[in-house]
């Protein structure tokens, strides 16, 4: 129970901040490429930081690790309200990336360690976004709305938003504190930067990054595609919400099927959600389409995850560079989808994103390690 609210609160913390990201950005004066980087910047420091800690949790004393990711989690998500231009929120995102980078293995191990069920474990991930989407729906809505009449603006709903984050990490790091200790699942001494786990696994990690490619270059202009299709803040948040909330739901009714199909599944599922995007022309049509992306996301985060747990001997190791692949692809995605919207246009974007989900698909689902492979 304590494991699953960490998982909550971190991730709505998380997710309070990323869907205003874009928006603040643009109104410090953002293009759409210098919006790419700011969020392709916080990418960057979250992968690099993954890829340190995802090794270190097989290791390093696992309570040390959490505790040092929590408490810098505070510190950097409260810091993010006295961004006052482009550069400055760059800086503090790439505090932001690296902090939340040193937790997430360890957090598998510990539910590894407590035999807990790895789809439900991880259903509360989605869960924690639709908490953060219902937290900026209500604050968004309490300004823009029912506060209409004060003295109120933009500058209150970000400040609002980011020190609610800060206050969900210190929770967690209180909540850790009542953690029991767990020892060390592998304490030999290898390849620190994992070429034997990236290479047995390269179809998981690879076809999960390029699907989160296409991803991430459609997340980063998402918010401001909803707005210019007559969203305001809180109602992008409540389309927002559908995902994660669907996603709960089915995350957890997917440990008894097979890794590989549901990593095919969401390929393919996602491809059909972003081609879904393609055509709105009001936001509120979006909604078919975050109803994909939630069976998509679910299938594919909960069979990688699950393949790569129970393949591999250095399980935290494992895990966590599927965190450093989903980094690292929004490093690229992030910059890629500024660069389309701004030279092609919203629509551009989503149709790259259906691209490299079907890219994705062909790599894992043609590979020779486990699936039947074409000779040539």
């Amino acid at each position: 129970m304590r494991l699953n609210a960490i998982q909550l609160l971190t991730n709505s913390a998380i997710m309070m901040s990323v869907l205003f990201i874009p928006l603040l950005a643009h109104e410090l004066g953002a293009s759409g490429s210098q919006i790419g980087i700011i969020v392709a910047v916080y990418g960057a420091s979250f992968f690099i930081s993954t890829y340190i800690f995802s090794r270190a949790a097989d290791s390093l004393p696992p309570k040390t690790l959490l505790y040092a990711g929590f408490l810098s989690s505070t510190a950097t998500f409260f810091l993010q309200m006295f961004a006052s231009d482009p550069i400055t929120l760059g800086v503090i995102r790439a505090l932001t990336g690296f902090s939340i980078g040193i937790y997430p293995a360890v957090m598998i191990l510990y539910v590894i360690n407590s035999r807990q069920s790895i789809g439900k474990f991880s259903s509360y991930m989605p869960l924690g976004w639709a908490v953060g989407n219902m937290t900026v729906f209500i604050v968004a809505a309490y300004w823009e709305v029912f506060a209409a009449d004060k003295t109120s603006g933009t500058g209150e709903i970000y400040r609002d938003v980011f020190a609610l984050a800060s206050l969900f990490f210190a929770v967690s790091f209180l909540i850790a504190l009542t953690l029991p200790d767990i020892g060390l699942r592998t304490k030999k001494k290898g390849d620190y930067f994992s070429i034997a786990v990236l290479k047995k696994n390269w179809d998981i990690y690879f076809g999960f990054f390029l699907r989160q490619i296409g991803a991430n270059s459609v997340w980063v202009i998402f918010p401001l595609y909803l707005v210019s299709l007559g969203a305001n803040k809180y109602e992008v948040a409540l389309v927002y919400m559908i995902n994660p909330v669907l996603q709960f739901f089915i995350m957890r009714k997917l440990d008894k099927y097979d890794t590989r199909p549901l990593i095919h599944a969401g390929d393919l599922f996602s491809a059909l959600a972003f081609l879904a995007l393609i055509p709105l022309t009001i936001y509120y049509q979006a909604i078919a389409g975050m109803i994909l992306i939630a069976i998509s996301y679910s299938c594919l985060y909960v069979g990688s995850t699950a393949f790569l747990i129970r393949n591999n001997e250095d399980k935290g190791t494992a895990a966590g560079l599927l965190n450093s692949s989903i980094a690292l692809a929004s490093i690229i995605g992030s910059i890629l989808g500024g660069m389309i919207m701004e030279h092609s246009g919203f629509r551009a974007v989503m149709a790259s994103g259906a691209i490299f989900a079907v890219l994705g698909y062909i790599v894992v689902r043609f590979n020779a390690s486990g699936t039947p492979q074409k000779s040539s």
